[in-house]
């Protein structure tokens, strides 16, 4: 009978040992890695690129290097911007309960998602596999870096909702005549069509990695915080603002 707790202290520790993936672990992870491979492919051979130079003013316009006089689409103005906004929402999302068991860094692929969005990410959602649940807990705020202070700071997902609100402002005034250019622009331009499709996945994505978060932090709202993922940029800044925190 002496050796009964011995058992017990250590069937709860095997919880922390690094497990192999399962079958359904296994059969996403591969699903996912042919879903990076496949818009990869989309991307850089079949996407529509009618208008390559034309492509490559609007970038240079874009990042500040373009001629004055070279016209953006207002619409696509505010989407390339709100590009900006999406992987500073994942960072927050992500860190920490997006840490995986198979003990890919998370931090590499957040840093290349400010310039490749989901092309950066996507590798890494393939990756992944959720913690143990003796391992699904906050850090004390007395332990988090500068960083992850932010993250977790009301800070950022204030200014994130405000940019998010002025940008979705922006394309929704542009009126029918910016709409219907985008369209067009969208069917001729790589560029455009790319960082739509880029948008499209990284909205999917999100109800998923709040619902993750929310139970990570045991929220009482768990069930419901995916529902905020489903609003384009303002619902994940309102998720950020109302989640728990490190204490």
């Amino acid at each position: 009978g002496r050796r009964q707790p011995v058992k017990v202290a250590a069937k709860a520790g095997e919880d922390d040992q690094p497990q192999p993936r399962d079958a359904t672990e296994t059969a996403i992870s591969v699903g996912l890695g042919l879903l990076w491979a496949a818009i990869l492919g989309y991307a850089f051979t079949l996407s529509p690129n009618q208008t390559p130079y034309r492509d490559q003013y609007f970038l240079e316009k874009l990042v500040g290097l373009g001629s004055q006089t070279t016209e953006i689409n207002p619409v696509f103005f505010a989407l390339f911007n709100i590009m900006g906004v999406y992987p500073a929402l994942y960072a927050a999302i992500l860190n920490p309960s997006a840490r995986s068991r198979t003990k890919v860094p998370l931090a590499p692929f957040l840093a290349l998602s400010f310039g490749a969005g989901v092309f950066a990410l996507l590798p890494y959602f393939a990756l992944w596999a959720p913690l143990p649940k003796s391992q699904q807990q906050l850090p004390p705020k007395s332990e988090l870096g500068l960083v992850r202070k932010g993250l977790e700071s009301r800070v950022l997902p204030a200014l994130l909702l405000a940019a998010s609100v002025y940008l979705i402002g922006m394309a929704s005034t542009a009126g029918d005549q910016a709409w219907l250019g985008y369209i067009q622009q969208f069917d001729e331009s790589r560029f455009v069509h790319v960082t739509s499709i880029d948008f499209c996945l990284l909205t999917a994505f999100l109800p998923f990695w709040i619902a993750n978060d929310a139970a990570y932090r045991k929220w009482q709202y768990q069930d419901s915080a995916a529902f905020l993922g489903l609003i384009p940029l303002i619902g994940p800044a309102i998720y950020l603002l109302l989640r728990p925190r490190s204490e």
